[in-house]
């Protein structure tokens, strides 16, 4: 079991991302422990650390590995020695489904520090209004909302050799900045990227051409991330009208219409990227990583 562990969650707002504690009863840490040191061993052990390679699905025991990863601000000066200092998470749903990952602090039997990640979808978060439990005869909703764990890591951070090891860039990269650490696109690995069998482009050359360092980086994004390979084109499209962004279909609705004009271009990229958010409550839409509203 774990030394000195503890929980947290990434909450992401617009730009801002904060790491929040978990406060745990003495007996749900000790289980939680147990727990997170079973799914470790099942994520480091017997596994092979490969180099991060575009499109490639790791088997089961590889994972890509990324020395000397830097962590980002809000997370490279905690320890499990800090945890204790941190705000913590309220009980308001609102504030719960903006969280993005699920983090665990702890120290192994060498005293060595271990940051462990876990990927949190808005589904695991328990509401009242959807929640019945038994109580006696009678089946009531709970009194707070709550979390549901998952069973799996993600990630694996090793401070003491500043190694991070993952599985899944497009599911790491919701959490952690990774993009920054691999290959911007080529001109032909754009032309490569718009033959995709879901994209159908108007002008491959006209984007392929000259591009500046933030197309190449988005297109390096989009490919390292497997979005278009995980997502239906009609699912896509459907879900791009909460952002306002105009996604056209090819004749046999089998492809996305990739626009040569620039400016569509690049809000298309950013959708695909998941680099769009809209405000909880004013509803306008920014980008995520500048605050910019975005004019529509």
């Amino acid at each position: 079991m774990f030394k000195n562990f503890h929980l947290t969650v990434i909450i992401r707002k617009r730009t801002q991302t904060d790491l929040l504690q978990i406060p745990l009863s003495d007996e749900l840490q000790r289980a939680l422990s147990k727990d997170w040191h079973c799914q470790y061993d099942a994520f480091v052990n017997d596994i092979q650390e490969i180099p991060f390679e575009s499109g490639y699905k790791p088997e089961e025991h590889e994972r890509f590995c990324e020395l000397e990863y830097k962590l980002p601000e809000w997370l490279a000066e905690e320890s499990s020695l800090t945890i204790s200092s941190l705000g913590k998470i309220d009980n308001s749903e609102i504030q719960m489904k903006g969280i993005k990952g699920i983090v665990a602090f702890a120290r192994n039997e060498c005293d060595e520090e271990l940051i462990m990640f876990q990927n949190f979808r808005s589904y695991q978060v328990i509401g009242r209004s959807r929640t019945a439990i038994l109580s006696g005869d009678t089946y009531t909703n709970i009194e707070k909302p709550g979390l549901i764990l998952g069973e799996k890591l993600s990630a694996v951070y090793q401070p003491t050799e500043r190694k991070l090891l993952f599985d899944n860039f497009y599911n790491v990269n919701i959490f952690l900045p990774l993009s920054e650490y691999f290959r911007p696109a080529s001109e032909d690995d754009i032309r490569r990227i718009l033959s995709h069998e879901k994209l159908d482009p108007e002008d491959s050359e006209v984007l392929a051409t000259n591009p500046n360092q933030w197309f190449r980086t988005r297109f390096a994004t989009l490919e390292r991330s497997g979005f278009l390979d995980q997502h239906a084109v009609r699912d896509i499209q459907s879900r791009s009208v909460t952002y306002e962004v105009s996604i056209q279909l090819s004749a046999d609705e089998k492809k996305i219409v990739f626009p040569s004009d620039k400016s569509a271009a690049k809000r298309l990229l950013q959708f695909l990227n998941e680099e769009i958010f809209r405000g909880p409550v004013t509803g306008d839409i920014y980008e995520t990583n500048s605050k910019k509203r975005i004019d529509v």
